[in-house]
């Protein structure tokens, strides 16, 4: 059983090639805007994807290895993932020109996964979208 959940994998729509490629050149935002990178990286609970949302706006489901590219004006935003036992949120604020990482991570819960949310370095989070593919967000 722990080698099928480990195997399988959810999956999510996705964006095309061109989105992909385009979100890894790490663009500055849109005169005005600011963007988020908005990932998941994982090598547990590949079976399970999460929901994630930006105040009351719904982005999407990421998989393991999945990323959602969002311009957005400058502000806080309540970043937020659920999953089926839990939810997290972390408020994250944004300038004008400024680009942010934010992760959602699967974490071990008593029966189902747990997400949690968590801003990252640039380093950090260029390399995990270099890793990773484009999902399709809901518009």
């Amino acid at each position: 059983v722990a080698l099928a959940s480990v195997s399988a994998c959810a999956s999510v729509p996705m964006a095309t090639a061109d989105l992909d490629v385009q979100g890894k050149r790490f663009q500055a935002p849109p005169p005005g805007k600011a963007a988020f990178y908005i990932y998941r990286e994982s090598i547990f609970g590949g079976a399970y994807s999460l929901n994630v949302t930006m105040g009351p706006r719904t982005l999407g489901t990421l998989a393991a290895d999945t990323w959602f590219l969002v311009d957005v004006d400058p502000g806080q935003y309540d970043m937020r993932c659920n999953a089926p036992e839990s939810s997290d949120s972390k408020i994250v604020a944004i300038a004008a020109g400024e680009t942010r990482y934010v992760e959602v991570a699967i974490r071990m819960g008593l029966v189902q996964p747990r997400c949690a949310v968590f801003e990252v370095n640039a380093e950090q989070g260029q390399k995990a979208v270099l890793g990773g593919k484009r999902a399709q967000e809901i518009r």
